[in-house]
């Protein structure tokens, strides 16, 4: 790869963009962003070389122009940046992305573009509660997960591009269909972030403000992912919701056996309980 193309320059892009420089600092990097001054930072701390104005100089790009396009941004604004570079859909240059949910993209792009052959889905497993370029992190990237998401017939050498890409940041890539994919971030990634969320609205709304005052490092830690981008978590609530609705309503189902038992004061059920709950996170976490 010699030169790169990044739309979206928030934690995640500018992570990519400052891994890939560190990496090979000859790679020339181009980036767009509604945020001129993100666009600014990153000019200044050398991690991009080039700032592009708009998505229509982007999809009039050839392939001697750019190897790979990586588009960095919320799901249902990725599926608005896909659409304004659809020039580019079937070219030789590979486009791919980051966003945390896949079938609203894969099914969007497949129904309005009969599934272009150059793109493959990517979910970099990897993040932070900061947010903004000025956090970007070279190392985000080093022993995590990457799932890879393919539509239909796409090329080999788009898809051995992207796998390259992940792999020179670190990360280990594996490839999941997008239906499987949602279902899985529900449980591993959607549904600790609405628990953690609902937990801090809970003790905000009690009166007792003595709960924060005297609140140990577990809870703390328990809901510092509270304290993530409202903006980009509504966004994968919306995007991937009938995926995290049944994890709610299966966590409700936990809830509810735990107050049944509280409630019949059912000491040995609920400690057998916690020790079966206990010994199945031990060998899985």
């Amino acid at each position: 790869m010699n030169s790169i193309v990044i739309i979206g320059l928030g934690l995640m892009g500018g992570s990519v963009a400052k891994a890939l420089k560190n990496k090979n600092p000859e790679i020339v990097i181009s980036a767009f962003d509604h945020n001129d001054s993100a666009l600014d930072l990153a000019l200044d701390v050398g991690i991009i070389d080039k700032k592009i104005s708009t998505l229509e100089e982007i999809n009039n790009l050839e392939p001697k122009d750019a190897d790979i396009i990586i588009i960095a941004v919320p799901v249902i604004e990725s599926l608005k940046v896909f659409d304004a570079i659809n020039g580019l859909f079937n070219s030789d240059i590979t486009i791919t992305d980051t966003a945390s949910a896949k079938s609203l993209i894969s099914d969007h792009l497949e129904e309005n573009y009969s599934s272009p052959t150059n793109i493959i889905l990517s979910h970099p497993m990897a993040g932070s509660h900061n947010t903004g370029v000025g956090y970007a992190d070279e190392a985000m990237f080093n022993n995590k997960k990457v799932l890879i998401t393919e539509l239909q017939n796409p090329k080999d050498h788009c898809l051995q591009l992207v796998t390259n890409l992940w792999e020179s940041l670190g990360a280990a890539v594996f490839k999941i269909d997008p239906i499987k994919h949602d279902e899985i971030m529900s449980y591993a990634s959607h549904l600790p972030h609405v628990i953690s969320y609902a937990v801090l609205n809970s003790i905000m709304k009690n009166p007792n403000e003595n709960i924060t005052t005297f609140s140990a490092g577990g809870l703390k830690d328990f809901v510092r992912i509270g304290g993530s981008d409202p903006k980009m978590w509504t966004d994968i609530f919306i995007s991937n919701k009938d995926s995290i609705l049944k994890a709610i309503n299966a966590y409700k189902d936990s809830l509810d056996e735990l107050s049944e038992l509280l409630e019949a004061d059912n000491e040995k059920s609920l400690q057998d309980l916690l020790t079966t709950i206990k010994e199945y996170k031990n060998s899985k976490f």
